[in-house]
């Protein structure tokens, strides 16, 4: 009899899952359906990568698994087991895409087109795939076998794979079913919020942000709460009419608590990373001595944008001030703003304009080398079903492969 596997869900761990299910499949008589209530699969795979689809990150495995914060020691076994090689590999050989290497060893497609790889993808698992397309799921039952209930029909299969992804970008069909569905058949779900989102400031805090609106620069961003540092990370940040965004910001937005009003959250953003206060202090004394007929804001600029250093300098009242007789008091105050500038925040990241949800099913009850539930025999999670976000530059979609070779690998063993 053949073994009919039901995918929920084709994202990019659905998709992913299919790949595998066909490739992997050495006569088995295995009858694949993939479940997704949109009209063209993959959805928000055209989006990642900018829409140029960051595929992987050519990294080693024991490099990659720190990407993942709490969960490295889960998602460990799938990236030794199909890593970053082997999907380069899968791309090239079997979809037949040609891969570019970029800064970070984040791996392209040549093409620099999601919507390319994701429609190369379709077309390899059509002749072994079923794609029920634009088809919700309202129900899923374990009874003898797993009773699936759509808008359109009631489907039955021996094997599941949910795959239904998170809670973010809720236009591309990400609602939270995935946790719905876990939570339905027993799992624990830990409480969704985004992760690799744009930053919104506080009232106050968005005249600065609005007056540098489209300014780049290189700063060290730190999360503060309950007056303690959470968590800091050095890398672009981008100023925005909203606040900030940019991959440091939006790297540490994970660690933004829901209440920030409670525990008092803010950003800080240290504008000269490469010196401590003390030496940044020198250093400016130093300038301000050597060149006493220049502007304030010209020395300042050699250290950030020229628009940030007036920014900096009109906070600290010196913006038309030349370096000669420059006081102490307003020399530390610059120090401070370049060091220790406070950007309040009023709410936390919004989840339906993250890239990528942090929470899911509880990874204790999920078999890290078979993502198979410990809890139902013949569910497999994977994807941002599961409590793993990984950061930008390719991470999260090698996990979902990595996550879908197991899942494959280990139904069509049994």
């Amino acid at each position: 009899m053949s073994i009919r596997v039901g995918i929920i869900g084709g994202g990019a761990a659905g998709l992913y899952a299919a790949c595998q299910l066909k490739r992997l499949n050495e006569g088995s008589d295995v009858k694949v359906t993939l479940i997704d209530r949109n009209p063209v699969p993959g959805k928000k795979l055209i989006l990642t990568g900018h829409g140029r689809c960051n595929i992987t990150n050519r990294k080693d495995a024991s490099v990659l698994k720190k990407g993942f914060h709490e969960a490295e020691k889960f998602i460990y076994p799938a990236l030794m087991e199909f890593g970053p090689d082997n999907t380069m590999a899968f791309a090239e050989k079997e979809l037949g895409l040609k891969l570019k290497e970029e800064e970070n060893n984040r791996i392209f497609p040549k093409c620099d087109s999601a919507i390319v790889v994701r429609d190369t993808i379709v077309r390899y698992i059509s002749d072994s795939t079923e794609i029920l397309r634009e088809t919700k799921v309202t129900k899923i039952n374990k009874k003898e076998d797993f009773e699936v209930v759509t808008d359109k029909g009631t489907y039955h299969f021996d094997q599941i794979i949910l795959s239904c992804g998170g809670s973010s970008f809720t236009k591309t069909g990400s609602t939270g079913d995935s946790y719905r569905f876990a939570k339905s058949l027993g799992h624990t779900v830990n409480p969704s919020k985004a992760a690799l989102a744009p930053v919104k400031a506080s009232e106050s805090s968005c005249v600065i942000c609005k007056k540098l609106s489209g300014v780049s620069l290189n700063a060290m961003v730190s999360v503060f709460a309950d007056n303690k540092k959470i968590i800091s990370y050095e890398g672009d940040v981008l100023f925005a009419e909203f606040g900030l965004t940019g991959p440091a910001v939006m790297e540490i937005s994970r660690e933004i608590p829901l209440d920030v009003i409670e525990k008092k959250a803010y950003l800080e953003l240290d504008l000269v990373p490469s010196m401590n206060d003390e030496a940044f202090d020198r250093e400016l004394q130093d300038q301000i001595n050597a060149h006493a007929d220049t502007k304030i804001t010209t020395l300042l600029s050699r250290y950030i944008p020229a628009s940030v250093a007036s920014e900096i300098a009109e906070q600290a009242g010196a913006a038309d001030m030349y370096a000669q007789g420059f006081p102490k008091d307003k020399r530390k105050t610059i120090c401070r703003l370049m060091k220790h500038l406070h950007i309040g925040l009023d709410k936390a990241p919004e989840i339906d304009k993250a890239y990528v949800t942090r929470g899911g099913v509880v990874l204790s009850e999920v078999d890290r080398k078979t993502m198979q539930s410990k809890l139902v025999p013949g569910l497999y999670i994977i994807g941002e079903a599961l409590d793993i976000d990984g950061i930008s530059g390719g991470y999260n979609l090698q996990a979902c492969m990595s996550e879908a070779y197991l899942a494959a690998k280990n139904i069509l063993k049994n």
